[in-house]
């Protein structure tokens, strides 16, 4: 590149960092407006095991439908304390306002894997009897299943109490559950049905078990004796139009009598009946101040996704109670609704069906990535080991196998989760966008580079997912790595596998673009920083990237390139200075966030909350338990060894053409590695997801570097043959 091109790229380069800095700032500045709920004297809670928006409309359920016209509507997650949440589950986690689960009758770990939901448009298969019989282990899980874990009739009484089973086996999880404190936060309650008790019954408690009313005037009565009723109704799962519009009698009863009494209803799909795949169910607010609203909450940070634990929030809020420091849900909160009732109803259906998508395809494509990158992998390695193979074929096949992990969020471009069958969607939108970014690497005149297109599939990928988390991260939401309002880990921002990807690819995109400052300390420090806090500004604000763990090792990283890139001397002090940077900068930010309104924070200002209270290590021990489970459970494990024994192999000039390279582009490439490995290292150190991090790191660049050394090398032989000078291609 010439030298005015260089400048005039140098200079875009920092113009576009400093602007996507400030349109962070901008954005964490003027976040949205959201409407709280109303006070009330009363609220009840109302809630049907598989209520879906699919079963909503005017002709069966017309009493569900005009509450839905009328109040705050939206998609809640039931997930508890397990992937599946029983009935009685599902009233611990509403009283516990945390993740919860009543105790299986087998242990957890015996229990089998819960029967998938078709997607819309799959055919349906029957699942055939078995030929043989079922061993006792079989016979045992079948029975454990049975009816949802049992979960059904009239829970059992233990020591006195119904919450005994329920408080042992919560105090065994690291979530911090507290069953029944919504009992404990309020002057009194009321239940109808025999599972509600496990969300209020805690010690101490005034709760008064009622029968179900026979009319609205038996519920206006009912809902008037304390400031809380709780209501568990029929399942509405594989229920006929008969049944579900009795269902939908009952709860219209419910309403009207709620009214009479002036309280505000909240009803919502808070379980399943059966021991199959979550789905997401249906919220509706009545008379709750947030009529006409989308409904969302400060635990996802986006409409029109909440969770079961945040109705007791909710409710604590409206009655003007203090909600508990146990408590990890937040009240609900409304948005304007846009659209008709029906319109949105469909866009529910499509947001469910994208979310059941996701939870089907990440565990197979996760499968799909690590063995193409692996083999992949070793397969370059050893061609470029014993100098076999086209060196243009090898670096066309590594930018092949390192565009595989960036296209699972390109694919989300492409509304797939519209098509009749989002299976065969998703897979045609994942090849394609894969074709795509393959093209796109080699499209513009760098692909007469060695590294050329590597770097121009990093640059691309790193545009694409700062772009994607300051636009609202729609290619993250139910993308084959991305998250799923089912699993409910993350609902927005920088789930852990998208940061390695974005951490990864603008390390090596900023090791390369301080080549453009022609060896001047001052320009490489200059671009550099300007990008450097654009990095860390997309990936830490809590409206943006919102990721904790990637900022505490994105510092770290970007000091340390920028000390190699200017020939600074590393010393212990400055060691211990640069690990430091990384926490200090994310404290910052946590501070910055948890000083906003509550309705407003993100899960970082309420970490430091949690911290405060003392309910912070119960985080601590669960992302260090989801670390191990990941290490030696997951396939990611393979892949991570696979790539991380070739790195060392390179670096011990096994073979040497690794180290030539880095030799003739020096400072630039060592820098970019040390980067990519700190990140890579750190991440694994400080992620919940652990050793996914580090494989998500590496396999987008590892491939695509052994066939940069290829052509590389290969270009490099010509050259010396041309001119017969083995070393012209040294450093000088």
């Amino acid at each position: 590149m010439s030298g005015t091109r260089a400048r005039r790229w140098y200079v875009v380069l920092l113009v576009l960092g400093a602007l996507a800095t400030v349109l962070t700032i901008v954005r964490m500045a003027t976040a949205p407006s959201y409407t709280s709920p109303k006070a009330a004297e009363r609220v009840v809670i109302v809630g049907v095991p598989s209520l879906d928006w699919s079963l909503i409309n005017p002709e069966v359920t017309p009493h569900l439908w005009a509450a839905a016209q009328e109040g705050g509507t939206g998609l809640i997650t039931a997930r508890a304390a397990r992937s599946v949440t029983c009935p009685w589950d599902g009233w611990l986690t509403v009283g516990a306002g945390n993740r919860a689960r009543y105790p299986a009758t087998i242990p957890e770990d015996e229990l089998p894997p819960e029967q998938e939901v078709p997607l819309p448009g799959e055919p349906t298969t029957t699942t055939a009897a078995p030929t043989t019989p079922l061993t006792p282990e079989e016979e045992r899980q079948q029975e454990a299943t049975r009816g949802c874990l049992e979960q059904r009739g009239a829970v059992p009484t233990v020591e006195g109490s119904k919450l005994t089973p329920a408080i042992a086996e919560n105090d065994r999880l690291n979530f911090g559950a507290e069953p029944g404190a919504l009992g404990s936060a309020v002057e009194c309650s009321t239940v109808v049905g025999s599972a509600p008790i496990l969300a209020v019954g805690a010690e101490g408690a005034q709760v008064t078990v009622a029968d179900k009313p026979a009319d609205v005037t038996g519920w206006a009565q009912l809902t008037a004796q304390c400031p809380l009723t709780l209501v568990a109704t029929a399942s509405a799962f594989e229920k006929t139009s008969q049944q579900l519009t009795d269902l939908d009698t009952a709860i219209g009863d419910i309403i009207s009598g709620a009214r009479e009494s002036g309280a505000a209803v909240l009803i919502a799909g808070i379980s399943q009946p059966d021991y199959r795949r979550a789905t997401l169910h249906a919220v509706i607010a009545v008379d709750a101040g947030l009529d006409g609203q989308l409904l969302s909450s400060p635990t996802t940070s986006r409409a029109p996704y909440s969770q079961v634990i945040d109705l007791a929030p909710t409710a604590l809020r409206m009655l003007g109670e203090d909600i508990p420091t146990s408590m990890n849900g937040r009240s609900l909160r409304g948005s304007d609704r846009d659209s008709t009732l029906t319109a949105q109803i469909e866009q529910f259906g499509e947001q469910s069906v994208a979310a059941s998508a996701h939870v089907w395809m990440s565990s197979k494509f996760f499968t799909v990535l690590s063995w193409v990158g692996a083999l992949g992998a070793i397969a370059l390695y050893v061609l470029l080991l014993r100098e076999r193979g086209s060196p243009r074929a090898m670096q066309v096949a590594g930018i092949a196998v390192s565009a595989v992990a960036p296209a699972s969020f390109l694919a989300n471009i492409v509304p797939w989760w519209t098509f009749g069958r989002p299976s065969v969607a998703i897979i045609s939108a994942l090849v394609v966008s894969w074709a795509v970014l393959v093209a796109l690497a080699y499209a513009g005149p760098w692909r007469r580079s060695a590294s050329g297109p590597a770097i121009a599939l990093c640059g691309f990928t790193f545009a694409m997912l700062g772009i994607d988390v300051l636009t609202g991260s729609h290619l993250q939401l139910n993308s084959p790595l991305g998250y799923d309002a089912i699993v409910a880990g993350r609902f927005t921002g920088f789930g852990n596998i998208a940061f390695a990807i974005f951490g990864t690819t603008a390390l090596v995109s900023i090791a390369a673009a301080a080549r453009l400052a022609g060896g001047d300390r001052k320009r490489i420090l200059a671009i550099v920083a300007v990008l450097g806090i654009a990095l860390i500004a997309v990936d830490g604000s809590p409206t943006a990237g919102a990721d904790f763990g990637g900022v505490v090792s994105m510092v770290p990283a970007l000091l340390l390139m920028g000390m190699v890139l200017t020939g600074t001397k590393m010393t212990p002090v400055r060691l211990a200075l640069i690990m430091g940077a990384g926490a200090v900068v994310v404290i910052a930010i946590a501070l910055a966030d948890y000083f906003r309104p509550p309705s407003e924070q993100t899960h970082l200002g309420r970490f430091i909350g949690q911290i405060l209270d003392g309910t912070a290590w119960t985080i601590v021990e669960r992302k260090l338990g989801a670390n191990w489970n990941v290490l030696t459970g997951s396939v990611l494990t393979i892949l991570c060894v696979v790539l991380l024994v070739i790195v060392v192999l390179l670096l011990r000039r096994r073979p040497p053409v690794g180290h030539e390279y880095a030799a003739t582009y020096a400072p630039y490439v060592a820098a970019g590695v040390l980067g990519v490995l700190t990140v890579s290292i750190l991440g694994f150190a400080v992620n919940d997801s652990g050793i996914a991090v580090t494989a998500a790191s590496l396999v987008v660049v590892v491939p695509a570097a052994l066939g940069v050394l290829a052509a590389w090398r290969a270009g490099s032989d010509a050259a010396s043959e041309s001119i017969q000078a083995p070393a012209a291609h040294k450093a000088p």
